[in-house]
């Protein structure tokens, strides 16, 4: 997914050179706002949504609310909300428009988990003697700062597809620790380290 994402911007880019004087915003003067929606993120058991708001003919900031609730297990279960924040950056000269324009976008991003873990037969019951399930609660906060290159594509001025491909750095801390995490793997939620990223989002054009 990764590759066809990096390979279809790499296109798009080499497309939009082409235009000598430069890639714009797209007919900002009449769009108000794009709501959008992260729809690789349902994969992963997470509602990512948020509004772009233009702030000039090549800048916009990108506001984004994150839930979490769903189990990406039998055994452990995710719970939690969030927050990103992403200023963009059109790249190009000019006055000329395109309907593909390119951006550069810097990007924080704030996340407060609560996760459950069953553990079977973890316990014995003091009456029965029967061994029984119990759980167990971990709550961390995951700060994440990075950037993007990406692309949005506009649609008939109707609605948008937006690709993009970055990294950064994620940094998760669990309630209670003075340090960040250790020893964690790339996909967990609470792992600390650089950490790529791709997304596509869909968005709706308000004019």
């Amino acid at each position: 997914m990764k590759n066809l994402v990096m390979s279809s911007l790499l296109v798009l880019v080499l497309g939009g050179i082409g235009f000598a004087q430069g890639i714009k915003y797209t007919k900002n003067d009449t769009i108000k706002y794009i709501v959008k929606n992260d729809v690789l993120r349902f994969f992963g058991g997470t509602f990512w949504t948020g509004v772009e708001f233009p702030l000039n003919n090549r800048k916009s900031i990108l506001v984004n609310g994150i839930a979490t609730y769903g189990s990406m297990s039998s055994n452990k279960e995710n719970i939690g909300y969030g927050g990103e924040l992403q200023y963009r950056s059109y790249l190009g000269k000019g006055s000329f428009q395109t309907n593909f324009p390119i951006y550069l976008a810097s990007q924080f991003m704030f996340r407060h988990i609560n996760s459950y873990e069953k553990i079977p037969y973890g316990a014995v019951d003091p009456i029965s003697g029967a061994a029984v399930d119990t759980e167990n609660k971990s709550s961390f906060n995951v700060y994440y700062f990075g950037v993007l290159l990406g692309c949005q594509v506009f649609v008939n001025q109707i609605f948008t597809v937006d690709l993009n491909f970055g990294g950064g750095l994620r940094l998760s801390q669990v309630e209670g620790e003075k340090s960040f995490t250790r020893y964690k793997g790339i996909t967990d939620l609470d792992y600390s380290g650089v950490i790529p990223r791709v997304g596509m989002t869909i968005g709706i054009i308000q004019h």
